[in-house]
């Protein structure tokens, strides 16, 4: 075998076997404000017009764990937004923020990776019982009059 098909041959196993590379930080915090913003929107469609992510608005709040803000008082939950392959650690999160435990929320968006990109492959909101029980409220009183 001559020295360039060696070359070559050398080249392509190494192609083959080198580990998949790590994100880099910034594409994730590009994908978190992606997220963040796709969150607020959604909000602020379904009538919390106030809404605003908390990175736009103030650094205080979004070092507090929180990541979507309602300037007009009327969202019920602080929320922490998590887009990751594993779930979020619930109570550190929320213990390494000032805001009340039955307010915390975190949504969270499960990725998983695929051949070419990871996706999302489902969203789930993790809250204080207390709070689920908060919010069910109106709706058993509406079904029960």
């Amino acid at each position: 075998m001559k020295k360039n098909e060696q070359k070559k041959n050398s080249d392509v196993s190494e192609t083959q076997s080198k580990p998949k590379r790590k994100r880099s930080a910034s594409y994730s915090k590009t994908k978190g404000n992606r997220y963040e913003q796709q969150i607020a929107k959604e909000l602020r469609d379904l009538g919390f017009t106030g809404v605003k992510t908390s990175r736009s608005e103030s650094k205080t709040v979004d070092n507090n764990k929180v990541d979507i803000i309602d300037t007009e008082n009327k969202l019920p939950v602080q929320i922490q937004l998590k887009k990751t392959q594993n779930i979020p650690n619930y109570f550190k999160i929320r213990d390494e923020s000032t805001v009340n435990p039955e307010d915390f929320c975190i949504i969270w968006a499960k990725q998983e990776p695929r051949e070419t990109n990871i996706i999302t492959i489902g969203e789930v909101a993790i809250i204080d019982k207390k709070m689920l029980y908060k919010l069910l409220e109106p709706y058993v009183n509406s079904i029960q009059n």
